[in-house]
């Protein structure tokens, strides 16, 4: 047979050659960062959480050891204004409809309203000491506020029901833990999941009795801060810090799916439901997180974000941003990132 069997050694060699070749090729990383905006005044401290507002397009940040609130231009990243009279910002919420934005403000045991436009205060909400993690509800138009615990010495905490059309408490949620790190809501069920740190725990809160109905111990789970949920797979993600892990549960039972390495001391957990992946932003570093299905993730990618550890993912850019303080790099600044893939 003239022509086909009986390759050379050499042909064959070529052939074994190209095809490692193609199997060794790079894959595309998941962000590339695309512009970075200078804070040269921002030092050391930290950044917490986010609003966005599509409409206006502005981005919002808490500078905690600022003692500000940082806007950008959310298309263009420029640095528009820094200030309000804040004195430790943490979460972070929008009535659109009256350009208003609530921060929990830690330093002031209070929910501060501020207009989004200049920063001025328009009312101060009391809590109870060091307001921190919270989640705003757009369908009811309540935001949830983690408040009391280990900040004036009790042995639980409150989470404190904030109407953002009155700017006026409608309730409290009793949680027996000193420490609320993170707030996420299913609203298929009206339930909210809260991040107990201090218990190693995850709490589930009926919304419609406003109560605590069980609680979640994790092996495993040590120093958890944020949380993350898709909805539509029932998973819930909790964030380790230390060390760094990324622990994936059944949102319904709160049944262990897998345990994943991350970077270590993670603030941020981020699903993107588009690109079916997880954001881990931590103090170490990004790590990304592809789920080949509701059971089965693998890592595809870390980025060194200069410490900075949160972030907020804005779909209908799709764009990641991360702020960081004068950690390792030269001054702090506003990196922001394109989703690749």
């Amino acid at each position: 047979m003239k022509y086909g069997w009986s390759l050379g050694g050499g042909a064959v060699a070529l052939v074994f050659l190209l095809g490692s070749t193609v199997l060794a090729a790079p894959r595309t990383a998941p962000v590339k960062l695309i512009k970075t905006i200078a804070l040269p005044s921002i030092g050391g401290g930290d950044f917490d959480h986010f609003a966005v507002d599509l409409k206006r397009n502005r981005l919002y940040v808490a500078a905690e050891a600022h003692h500000s609130i940082e806007v950008f231009n959310l298309a263009t990243g420029e640095h528009l204004q820094s200030g309000g009279p804040v004195a430790t910002p943490h979460a972070l919420a929008l009535n659109l409809e009256k350009n208003q934005l609530f921060v929990a403000d830690g330093g002031d045991s209070s929910v501060k309203v501020l207009d989004a436009s200049d920063l001025r205060l328009i009312k101060r909400i009391d809590t109870r000491a060091d307001p921190d993690a919270g989640i705003y509800d757009p369908k009811t138009r309540l935001f949830y506020i983690g408040n009391g615990g280990r900040g004036e010495k009790a042995d639980f905490s409150e989470i404190s029901i904030i109407s953002v059309d009155d700017a006026s408490i409608h309730g409290e949620i009793r949680v027996d833990a000193t420490t609320i790190k993170s707030l996420q809501i299913d609203p298929a069920t009206n339930r909210l999941f809260a991040s107990l740190r201090d218990k190693k725990q995850v709490a589930v809160i009926d919304l419609v009795k406003d109560a605590v109905t069980q609680v979640w111990s994790v092996p495993g789970l040590n120093d958890n801060t944020p949380i993350a949920l898709d909805a539509a797979d029932h998973r819930l993600f909790v964030g380790s810090r230390s060390p760094g892990k990324m622990f994936v549960l059944n949102s319904d039972t709160g049944a262990t799916i897998g345990s994943f390495d991350c970077t270590n001391i993670a603030d941020e957990l981020i699903y993107d439901a588009r690109m079916k992946r997880v954001y881990v932003g931590a103090a170490e570093g990004l790590t990304v997180f592809q789920q080949d299905d509701a059971d089965h993730y693998h890592e595809i990618g870390r980025v060194d974000t200069k410490g900075g550890k949160t972030s907020v993912l804005v779909p209908s850019l799709n764009r990641l941003y991360i702020p960081h303080t004068k950690l390792s790099a030269p001054e702090a600044a506003l990196e922001i990132y394109q989703i690749q893939g």
